[in-house]
C-alpha cells in the first residue's frame, strides 16, 4: 500500500476533524505529513488512500513531497562527484 508524504504549501490547517478534537491532527504551514497510500491524482487533487478510507488533498494546498530516501541518495551522488567521481 505504500505511505505518501505531503508538504502543506498553504496555512495552518487542521486534518481528520475540527480543532481542539482528539482526531484532529494540526498540519503547520511548511510541515510535511506522511499520509496511507496507494495516491492517485485528479487534476485538482491528491487521493490518498484505500478501502473507503481515501481522503483528497486539494494540490493548490499540498505537494508531494520526495521519500526521504532519494534525498539522502541524490546527496550521496552529489558528495561523490565533488570528491572525484567513481573511485
Amino acid at each position: 500500500m505504500g505511505a505518501v508524504r505531503l508538504r502543506n504549501l498553504g496555512e495552518a490547517v487542521h486534518l481528520y476533524a475540527p480543532p481542539g478534537s482528539p482526531q484532529s491532527l494540526p498540519v503547520d504551514a511548511g510541515q510535511v505529513i506522511t499520509v496511507a497510500g496507494p495516491m492517485t491524482e485528479t487534476d485538482d487533487a491528491y487521493v490518498c488512500g484505500a478501502d473507503g478510507h481515501e481522503r483528497a488533498f486539494p494540490k493548490s494546498q499540498w505537494a508531494v513531497e520526495a521519500p526521504a530516501r532519494a534525498k539522502k541518495t541524490a546527496a550521496t551522488a552529489v558528495a561523490a562527484e565533488e570528491k572525484g567521481g567513481d573511485s
